[in-house]
């Protein structure tokens, strides 16, 4: 009977902990961005040369009752006032927490044997219903980032559109 309720009370645990975990997914995609409400601000929507307008979250806004993933980005992204892209971005954070959440989220996938999470870059994609995951870890200025982007196989002409752009303007800069 004690083995019981201890597994009683372990099941409880397991779903609490389960409820209290962050959804920065607080928008569907193609919807507008006048949809994305935050108490007590509103954030501030920021265009771009490219025909985007993003929206910068801190998960610290979206995710009060949940510290995991604290000093993370979360941003929308939205291409003729349409949820196109929501990326997940930690900078220069010396942890892979990025890389524990996309794996327990979306799948396990295999690193490089004798290569640390704290070492490998690279990245890796899964589908899921209509959505593609990407995970990406990258070198930049002074360390690395870790992303999670997120795109709807519904918008990805439009997204292909945007990154063509984006390409185009980078190959200029060199």
């Amino acid at each position: 009977m004690n083995r019981f309720i201890l597994y009683l009370f372990g099941f409880f645990l397991l779903v609490q902990a389960n409820a209290l975990a962050c959804n920065f997914k607080i928008a569907n995609f193609g919807s507008p961005k006048e949809n994305i409400k935050i108490e007590p601000i509103q954030p501030v929507l920021m265009p771009d040369r490219f025909g985007g307008e993003s929206l910068i979250i801190p998960m610290e806004d979206l995710c009060k009752n949940d510290k995991s993933l604290y000093g993370t980005a979360a941003i929308y992204l939205y291409i003729e006032n349409k949820l196109t892209r929501i990326q997940l971005y930690r900078p220069n954070m010396d942890d892979s927490k990025l890389m524990d959440y996309s794996m327990s989220k979306y799948g396990f996938f295999n690193l490089p044997e004798g290569v640390p999470k704290s070492r490998w870059r690279g990245s890796y994609i899964w589908e899921s219903g209509n959505d593609i995951i990407e995970y990406i870890k990258t070198d930049i200025h002074d360390g690395y980032a870790e992303i999670i982007d997120i795109t709807s196989k519904l918008y990805s002409a439009g997204m292909a559109e945007y990154n063509a752009k984006v390409g185009k303007w980078l190959d200029s800069q060199q």
